[in-house]
């Protein structure tokens, strides 16, 4: 080829390379200045590992959430003595997020790249000396409790009926991608984009959070652009078809050419938006808190960004105005029926089909990204009526699932820790409103599980407590009783098998100068009728044993002697 015919050659090449991608960027219909090799993670999405998890989130981290007084017996941001009740709902908050962090990881992507700041750090620099970008950052305890910390507002019913609302009614997917145009061009708020599997009997199903960044019109389709946090530093697509049935799609598999596996339309409602701002400045609504008034201070310290984009939905901005919520959830994979006092279903049954009765109640499933979702249900409180019964079923699972169930309302979060659940197993609970009385009826094969108790007084200068009971193994289908009688100091245990069994229990007694007891005893027997009450009430915390009562005759505690038992807890007072 003579030299002049090859200079053409590669001038044409070059050129048409430049056409082209001239062509592909006048494309972008709007973006944001984020690439997933710069401005991502080069970590991947991840479970629980190790105990690191345990402290991912603090006592200042609620309060950012629920103000000074819905969190701490001593009402001091300083020196917060944190209820017991609150405590009880962060450790079972951690533990759910074993599901991994997906929408943590997506949310935090977001706020870094909006420089927002999070307890005084904005730029990668201020987390890790050295840091250019969020791709140069390691993975630590200061940015595990940042992510953990945004997980933890997916839970939040504000935040979820608003995520719930960008599918509501005749907005479809076209919809969602016409908001995240106009979010990048106006550049006042930034959204995360959540998307489910849908199924005829389950219809929403391994749900996973991404980060969209750039939208693309691909002809027919727009074509989004996103950072998948189980994928660091790539870029992949999210497609949406201009019109039909608007259906979308997208691949989360390890290669993005694959055939997609997720597919939704106008009608899954499986695409679903949460903005940025809907996470702070406010206080969110805590399930535990005994105060209607008791959340004030929150959301401090964070620039506030602008409204939605929806101009024809309806947003709530402020606190919920519905009253009191209680708040059910489990920590693993599992289905779970409430069925209320006057007998109206929230959930799915053993047969997989799903039930929403109950006036003024809603639903949330917990995403991680890891192909497990948890439910969670809110429920209108009401402190009396008939117990709520609770059943889980294992219809969906391929292995034994191991998990809390937690029911958290003012003044108190109780519930069950380590239920072993197996494919196709059924297992039937029962609890009072006030979350005093509890009853659990074994399974087959015996297994059952702690039960947990943390409670606050109406006095903040009075005692909370937290309880764990465990270590008993039942025949099939009997049960085990409890009733934490709060206000008289006293805890009954017992079940009906009629055999001798063995109880551990702890009791932690919380003062609201921080200071902390703990009474323990394993294998606690002291008759046969198995049917004990503890006094704890009369316990001081400095006696080194404490009464219990055994009704052998089953007449009652009344004219039962007090038998004295050492506390086996060899832990410092603190």
């Amino acid at each position: 080829m003579p030299k002049s015919t090859k200079n053409l050659f590669f001038l044409t090449i070059l050129l048409l390379g430049l056409f082209n991608n001239s062509t592909a960027q006048s494309n972008i219909l709007s973006s944001l200045d984020f690439d997933p090799k710069i401005n991502g993670f080069r970590f991947k999405n991840y479970p629980n590992v190790g105990d690191g998890w345990k402290d991912d989130v603090a006592a200042d981290d609620l309060i950012r959430m629920f103000g000074v007084k819905a969190v701490c017996k001593n009402n001091s941001a300083k020196n917060c003595v944190v209820d017991a009740s609150a405590r009880q709902w962060m450790e079972e908050k951690l533990k759910a997020m074993n599901i991994g962090h997906c929408e943590g990881i997506a949310a935090v992507s977001l706020r870094m790249n909006a420089n927002l700041p999070f307890k005084k750090r904005a730029s990668p620099a201020s987390f890790q000396a050295g840091a250019r970008s969020p791709f140069n950052l390691q993975l630590d305890q200061t940015l595990e409790n940042y992510i953990a910390y945004y997980w933890i507002t997916q839970t939040f019913k504000e935040v979820k009926s608003n995520t719930a609302k960008t599918v509501a009614g005749e907005l479809g997917p076209v919809d969602v991608v016409k908001t995240l145009i106009a979010a990048m061009k106006e550049k006042k708020d930034t959204y995360l984009i959540r998307i489910w599997k849908y199924g005829k009997n389950k219809p929403f199903e391994d749900g996973h959070s991404i980060t969209p960044f750039a939208v693309e019109d691909a002809g027919n389709q727009y074509k989004v652009h996103v950072y998948d946090n189980n994928f660091p530093g790539e870029t992949r697509y999210l497609f949406v078809n201009k019109t039909g049935t608007q259906q979308w799609t997208y691949s989360a598999k390890p290669d993005p050419k694959a055939k997609s596996d997720y597919i939704g339309d106008r009608g899954t409602k499986t695409l679903q938006l949460t903005a940025t701002s809907w996470r702070d400045n406010r206080c969110f609504d805590p399930p535990f808190a005994k105060d209607d008034d008791a959340a004030t201070g929150c959301g401090i310290e964070t620039a506030r960004l602008d409204r939605p984009f929806f101009t024809n939905v309806s947003f709530r901005q402020t606190a919920d105005e519905d009253g009191e919520d209680a708040e059910f959830f489990l920590t693993g994979e599992g289905n779970m029926l409430i069925t209320d006092g006057d007998g109206r279903r929230i959930g799915y049954d053993p047969n997989n089909r799903f039930y929403d009765e109950v006036a003024g109640g809603d639903f949330n499933l917990l995403i991680g990204g890891l192909g497990i979702d948890l439910p969670l249900y809110y429920l209108p409180y009401e402190d009396t009526g008939n117990p709520y019964k609770i059943v889980f079923s294992g219809k969906n699972l391929t292995q034994e699932s191991v998990f809390d169930f937690v029911f958290s309302a003012p003044g108190f979060t109780v519930g069950f820790a380590g239920i072993r659940l197996d494919q196709k197993e059924t297992l039937t609970a029962t609890i009072s409103h006030d979350g005093e009385e509890i009853t659990f009826e074994a399974s087959t094969d015996g297994e059952t599980p702690e039960v947990f108790y943390a409670f606050d007084a109406e006095d903040d200068a009075d005692a909370s407590y937290m309880t764990d009971i465990g270590g008993v193994e039942l025949t099939t289908g009997k049960r085990l009783i409890y009733d934490f009688d709060f206000e008289n100091g006293k805890l009954l245990f017992s079940d009906d098998d009629g055999g001798e069994d063995f109880f551990d229990i702890e009791l932690i007694r919380i003062n609201a100068d921080g200071t902390e007891q703990v009474y323990r005893q394993d294998n606690l027997d002291i008759g046969k009728a198995d049917r004990y009450e503890m006094d704890f009430g009369d316990w001081d915390g400095g006696e080194d044993t404490m009464c219990f009562k055994d009704d052998e005759d089953g007449d009652g505690f009344g004219d039962e002697e007090c038998s004295e038992q050492p506390n086996e807890d060899d832990s410092d007072e603190q």
